[in-house]
């Protein structure tokens, strides 16, 4: 997490393109699915005899069914990776901007924002397959990425009867900095008392 400050504002990069080992994996995906997309496209499209001179229709449909899936998920899989969240806050409005290729944006008024809170991550349970004292064939190290993929330590707030989630892997010494931030914005202390141990989700 970064801080940036400018006259009026702070602009908190909460996340970056790259920044964890669940994007990297992404990454790993992205071209796994791409390549199998590629296969696709140029073995039954150029190296098939049959499917070159025309093929049947049913077999034209499902070509183009099963590559598109492939570039689908690839593009879902690199656009994971590329995500960042950015938070600026000023005086009247704390705003949320996230996304990869597409960015969603959402404003709220600081005065409404109640309950500023962090939301711990559940402890990872021990893989059955892994080591008891190396994780020779590198289960654990698996359980630990999936873990982080859908694992919380995120942050949350309430805003006129909703629940606002946002960040990734915000560690607790981030989360009192950012709550000071937005205590001192608010000109009041709209945090919860202590770091909550909720498991709340979007």
């Amino acid at each position: 997490m970064r801080v940036n400050e400018q006259q009026s504002s702070k602009i908190v990069l909460l996340s970056n393109a790259f920044d964890s080992r669940a994007k990297i994996l992404n990454i790993v995906y992205f071209v796994v699915f791409t390549g199998f997309a590629l296969y696709m496209i140029l073995f039954f499209g150029m190296f098939d005899p049959d499917f070159s001179n025309g093929g049947t229709i049913v077999g034209v449909i499902i070509w183009l069914t099963v590559t598109g899936v492939y570039v689908f998920a690839g593009y879902r899989f690199l656009n994971k990776a590329l995500q960042t969240e950015t938070l600026v806050i000023d005086n009247n409005a704390i705003r949320l901007s996230k996304g990869g290729f597409i960015k969603k944006s959402a404003e709220y008024d600081i005065n409404l924002v109640t309950n500023f809170r962090h939301l711990n991550k559940a402890e990872v349970t021990k893989h059955p397959l892994a080591g008891q004292s190396f994780d020779y064939l590198g289960f654990q190290t698996q359980q630990q990425v999936i873990n982080e993929m859908h694992g919380d330590n995120r942050l949350a707030f309430d805003y006129e009867g909703s629940i606002i989630t946002f960040g990734e892997n915000i560690y607790s010494w981030e989360f009192e900095e950012l709550a000071d931030l937005l205590n001192q914005a608010a000109g009041k202390n709209i945090t919860v008392a202590g770091i909550g141990d909720e498991n709340e989700a979007n």
